[in-house]
This record gives C-alpha cells, sequence and structure tokens, in this order.
C-alpha cells in the first residue's frame, strides 16, 4: 500500500513522530558539533522570559528538541504547539539562538 503525504502532513509527521529520533541522533554527534568549551558554557546558561524569569536551566536533551524543530515552522503541530505557546516559543528562539552561537562549522 503506497500512502502519499503533502509537504504539511509530512512536516507534521515529523514534528509529531521524529523529534526523539532527531534528539537521539543529536546526543549522539554533540562532540562533533561543540566544542568542550561551548558545553561547558551552554551548561551555565538558563532560558527566561521578557522579563528575566527563568523558565528553565539549559536541558541539552531540549536543546536538541528544539534544534529538531528547524524547518518545520509551517506545520500545523508547529504552529499549535509552539508558535501559539509564548513559553515554548520563548524555549525555540532561545535554544535557537545559543545553537546559532555556539555549533561549528558543519562542512
Amino acid at each position: 500500500m503506497f500512502y502519499y503525504f503533502t509537504p504539511a502532513t509530512e512536516h507534521d509527521f515529523m514534528f509529531n513522530q521524529m523529534i526523539p529520533v532527531f534528539q537521539n541522533i543529536l546526543f549522539e554527534i554533540i562532540a562533533d558539533l561543540l566544542s568542550a568549551q561551548n558545553i561547558s558554557y551552554l551548561n551555565n546558561q538558563q532560558v527566561t522570559d521578557a522579563n528575566g524569569t527563568i523558565i528553565e536551566n539549559f536541558n541539552f536533551m531540549n536543546f536538541y528538541k528544539y534544534l529538531a524543530y528547524e524547518g518545520l515552522h509551517n506545520s500545523q503541530s508547529y504552529q499549535d504547539n509552539i508558535a501559539n505557546n509564548l513559553i515554548e516559543l520563548t524555549k525555540y528562539n532561545t535554544y535557537r539562538t545559543n545553537a546559532i552561537n555556539t555549533l561549528q562549522n558543519c562542512q
């Protein structure tokens, strides 16, 4: 049997089913993506809201999760679970910024 997924449903499938797989892959290769110094730096970071209230201490499994959301912005699942949830959006943006500032060139 052949199933045809539209790009929207493919992205929703990735969002809802594949994030744990992506998290595990990123966990396995993190030493290739971040220097020991950057790993140490990130372990001392916090996710805060606009008022400076701590939402959570840096969490590598959440770091991997929010990295895996990259590119899924147009999925309905992203819109429902991230874009329309201020705390989740703050976490996504904070972890994404940390990734941009610390990930090594992956050529």
